[in-house]
């Protein structure tokens, strides 16, 4: 069955023109994910319900307006190499402590962002780092969102954002400009 892209009309008629993804289109989310998190860096953690990264992105050839943010609202791991085998449940991946989690994200910090990678039948996150080391956030879950990818205080007629969905779908906003 095809995609659809449709036009949100509420974003359209206050922001421009906005694509909506509610299907499951991982070609583009793969390229709005690899467009948000390219050349970053962890800057910075908001704590509350749940944990956002804060991401640095200075790429001077694709500036981007506003902050690029990762929520995790699943179990992550950090690995230091790929594994033999990789995760494909919340139950497959440790949940330490919050400080144990809070040191393993620090350790991140100065280590530039190398390349992003959507799982194909679980919407699974893994970003590698220079150096070799892998953020893998888990993207299945029946009931609830996995994570979250955007920006925020940009522009609001060019929103980013990438959503695990319950059921293993993406959902994905973009500048229509983007697509072109």
């Amino acid at each position: 069955m095809p995609h659809e892209k449709q036009i949100l009309p509420y974003l359209s008629s206050k922001h421009g023109d906005v694509i909506a993804l509610t299907s499951d289109d991982r070609q583009l989310a793969q390229a709005v994910l690899t467009r948000l998190f390219r050349g970053g860096q962890i800057g910075g953690i908001r704590f509350g319900p749940i944990l956002q990264v804060l991401i640095d992105r200075r790429d001077p050839e694709e500036p981007l307006q506003g902050q690029v943010y990762l929520n995790l609202e699943s179990t992550w791991v950090v690995f230091e190499r790929p594994p033999l085998v990789w995760p494909t449940c919340e139950e497959d991946i440790p949940e330490p402590s919050m400080e144990e989690r809070l040191r393993v994200l620090c350790s991140l910090r100065d280590a530039t962002i190398s390349e992003v990678a959507l799982g194909t039948e679980q919407p699974h996150l893994t970003l590698k780092f220079e150096g070799g080391r892998l953020l893998f956030i888990n993207g299945k879950d029946d009931h609830y969102e996995s994570w979250e990818v955007g920006t925020s205080h940009g522009d609001p007629a060019k929103p980013w954002l990438v959503v695990a969905c319950p059921g293993g779908k993406v959902s994905v906003w973009a500048p229509k400009d983007f697509l072109n």
